[in-house]
């Protein structure tokens, strides 16, 4: 496969931006696409399979969450290594950044087996909904190291400025659970129907393809940094840079799941398995809007780390102000294409009547921000590429645990208002943290100097 690596240190900007943010826009689409097909072929089994999986994906997406934060350190010390031009540095920092996956993935998939009960009835599943989110829980959390794996890919990718590689990848991968899914659900001919266990086995199929080729692409000679196992090793200094950026990475990307768990959470207490369905299918929906976030986000980490590491601070700033805005423009668009498309979208998944009311009354009012929501993401991954990874996650802490979730509880069990009050709550942090993100940064990379990430 043909090698598409950048020099991200020169050239115009936003050309650059978005030649690295639409591949990964796609990659990031084919991956939610994941997801979403489990979602629709699963809810020909019951309204109660949609929920079980929406919920056992949130509960999952705490692990990948914590892989993608470490992946996120890895990256920026590697893309700091390309910037000033430190192959072999570039080419173990790599190599590590699997060693440490591997101890992540060890340790929290068995915490995630022992404590799989608790950890699903605190994540929403109740009732009818608990049997079939233990059974895709257990199986997706047994093979979560494929998880860790694929998101470690991604980010090596993303640093060498290959993302359209990556696409070609996620592409072949989502095709293949595409035609697994219907046939480990419901079976064929001689072959038998897995029910919902059949869905989580065709993500982890697919997963497994997508790992065995991109490592075989990763060690193509004409790499700019290339992947060996003979770089699978552990350096206590550059492990302790990746653990300075990684760790509050980490912890940013687990608030999002955590915080949105505890809504559902919420929600389906003060709403029952309508509300808890609603809101598990609008989250599934919503990775669709966060994808302007996450391309730009992930673009300007690449461009910002390698501008670093060849000492120039001043492009990075000019960085900064484009991808905010990009982000911004294109995550509106897609959160009003939401709005006027979304009766249709929803219908393809539920015809439950109140479900519907509930989606269709989230949109209206929390995808009109959604512009405002990437800007908040960029801005975190902003952060995280000069090295300052706790900003953005104290924007996502204030923005889940100070406001989303104990003002949604007070609207909700203290003034008993309907669910229309969680979703203005939901924007509200949308719109806070976007104004006081976009300021904090621009102070901070003002005051930025290229000591600092040296």
């Amino acid at each position: 496969m043909e090698s598409a690596e950048k020099n991200l240190t020169k050239g115009p900007i936003v050309p650059m931006l978005w030649s690295l943010a639409w591949p990964t826009m796609l990659s990031i689409f084919f991956y939610t696409l994941y997801s979403i097909v489990d979602t629709f072929w699963v809810s020909k089994l019951s309204t109660d399979a949609i929920a079980a999986v929406s919920i056992s994906q949130v509960a999952l997406f705490i692990m990948i969450s914590l892989s993608m934060g470490m992946a996120v350190g890895s990256s920026v010390v590697m893309g700091m290594h390309i910037g000033a031009k430190q192959k072999e540095q570039a080419e173990k920092v790599m190599g590590q950044s699997f060693v440490l996956a591997t101890i992540m993935a060890v340790f929290f998939t068995t915490l995630a087996l022992v404590f799989r009960g608790p950890f699903l009835n605190a994540s929403g599943a109740i009732g009818t909904i608990y049997d079939p989110a233990l059974i895709y829980f257990t199986i997706s959390a047994a093979g979560s190291i494929l998880f860790f794996y694929l998101i470690n890919i991604m980010f090596a990718f993303n640093s060498e400025g290959d993302t359209l590689t990556l696409t070609k990848l996620f592409a072949l991968s989502t095709l293949v659970n595409v035609v697994l899914d219907p046939l480990l659900i419901f079976g064929y001919g001689f072959m038998p129907g897995f029910g919902i266990a059949g869905a989580a086995y065709a993500t982890l199929i697919s997963q497994l393809i997508f790992i065995i080729i991109s490592l075989r692409v990763l060690s193509e000679a004409n790499r700019k940094v290339r992947f060996s196992f003979k770089n699978i090793c552990f350096m206590p200094a550059s492990v302790k840079r990746i653990l300075n950026i990684g760790v509050p990475a980490a912890l940013t990307q687990v608030i999002n799941p955590i915080g949105t768990a505890l809504l559902i959470s919420i929600v389906s207490q003060a709403f029952s398995e309508p509300g808890a369905t609603a809101y598990s299918l609008i989250f599934r929906l919503e990775m669709f809007a966060y994808l302007p976030a996450v391309g730009f986000g992930l673009a300007a980490m690449a461009m910002i780390g390698q501008s670093i590491g060849a000492g120039d601070t001043s492009r990075s700033l000019e960085i900064f102000k484009k991808a905010t805005l990009l982000g911004f423009l294109s995550a509106t668009g897609l959160g009003l294409a939401l709005i006027l498309g979304g009766r249709w979208i929803i219908a393809a998944f539920t015809m439950d009547a109140l479900v519907i009311k509930y989606s269709l009354q989230y949109l209206v009012i929390v995808a009109g921000t959604y512009g405002l929501l990437a800007v908040g993401m960029v801005v975190s991954s902003v952060f995280q590429a000069i090295g300052k990874s706790w900003p953005g996650f104290w924007l996502f802490f204030v923005k889940f645990m100070v406001i989303s979730v104990p003002l949604s509880y007070w609207v909700t069990q203290v003034l008993d208002l309907p669910i229309i009050a969680v979703w203005m709550v939901i924007a509200f942090s949308n719109i806070l943290m976007a104004i006081v993100g976009y300021i904090w940064l621009r102070i901070q990379l003002v005051k930025a100097t290229p000591v600092e990430h040296n």
